[in-house]
């Protein structure tokens, strides 16, 4: 491990921590830049950086409390990096299981919780920048720094923008029902699945939330799509729409191995449950949102086919759920 000397450092500057490996001669640029970032953004307690699965460095904000090491960690920059190096691995078998939707590469990952989360950009194939924040009301900063981030460090390697988290485009009300389609799943939850039916059509549409679904208990209530919307016709020139709905509930049905993952990446830093996953792939976007006061088995699944409205369907999906009563505590079937 190389560290950056005190008395070299402003006393308000982030702190790098960088493995033997790195060569901070050859690739000072983009430790640098991360440095930038994590200036700019005091939402951010801490970025990573991993090669391969390997982490490289580490910088964290002045300050910053060091994370729990275990019993077989020697050296801070390892407690720093056990986070990002669970998550990263776990990113990655996550995007292998997305694949057969054929939307593209695992871009973005963020999970959140009422008091931290953790985010995950790909720079590149077996590269990957980790984001911490210990302040659950300022994620969304995070979040966006960081894909700037992850961006400007692709323009340094003249690879194209990708878009993450979508982009500023309008906010408009979705004009009419076409080609909405509404089912009702295998459990029984009369008064959520009157009300989820009652005001999908506000939310529901062809231009960015086009897919949304309740789960309590791991079982699927009902589900609504827009996906034979004649104006999503060539979102489906490799996948149907009913091969797409199918792998959407795969998706729902792996969520407890994945979510079990996810929280042991987050332990060393926050014990709470997580309310928020995003999985911004290059053609959309996958969002589970937990319901308020529910279970880790009670969730909202919706998805964005459309990568310049990630951030539009999110925002819809949010008034969604706020517009649901809390989670009822027994399914009765």
């Amino acid at each position: 491990m190389t560290d950056i000397p005190a008395e070299r450092r402003p006393p308000d500057a982030p702190v790098a921590l960088h493995a033997e490996h790195w060569n901070t001669k050859v690739q000072e640029d983009i430790s640098e830049l991360c440095q930038r970032h994590v200036a700019q953004c005091p939402a951010i307690r801490s970025v990573a950086h991993y090669s391969n699965g390997i982490l490289d460095f580490v910088v964290h904000a002045p300050g910053a409390e060091p994370l729990p090491s275990g019993p077989l960690v020697d050296h801070r920059i390892d407690a720093e990096g056990r986070p990002g190096h669970q998550l990263v691995r776990c990113v990655q078998d996550i995007d292998r299981s997305l694949a057969p939707l054929r939307t593209g590469e695992l871009m973005r990952t963020v999970v959140a919780t009422p008091t931290g989360a953790l985010y995950c950009g790909r720079v590149k194939a077996d590269q990957h920048i980790v984001g911490i924040t210990v302040d659950g009301g300022r994620v969304d900063a995070m979040d966006d720094q960081l894909n700037d981030l992850v961006t400007e460090l692709r323009a340094m390697m003249n690879l194209p923008n990708e878009y993450m988290g979508g982009m500023d485009v309008p906010y408009v009300v979705p004009d009419g029902t076409e080609g909405l389609k509404f089912l009702t799943g295998h459990a029984v939850d009369e008064p959520m699945e009157a009300r989820l039916r009652g005001i999908w059509h506000r939310f529901l549409n062809h231009t960015d939330l086009q897919y949304l679904a309740y789960y309590r208990g791991w079982d699927l209530i009902c589900v609504g799509d827009a996906f034979d919307s004649p104006r999503l016709g060539l979102r489906f020139l490799a996948i149907e729409p009913d091969a797409r709905r199918r792998r959407y509930r795969d998706i729902a049905g792996g969520l407890r191995t994945d979510i079990a993952r996810l929280r042991d990446a987050l332990q060393s830093i926050t014990r709470d449950p997580i309310n928020r996953l995003v999985l911004d792939v290059q053609e959309g976007a996958i969002y589970i949102h937990w319901l308020p006061g529910g279970r880790s088995s009670d969730f909202l699944l919706g998805v964005t086919l459309d990568q310049h409205q990630v951030g539009n369907a999110e925002r819809r999906l949010r008034e969604v759920l706020s517009e649901l009563p809390p989670a009822p505590r027994r399914l009765r079937r």
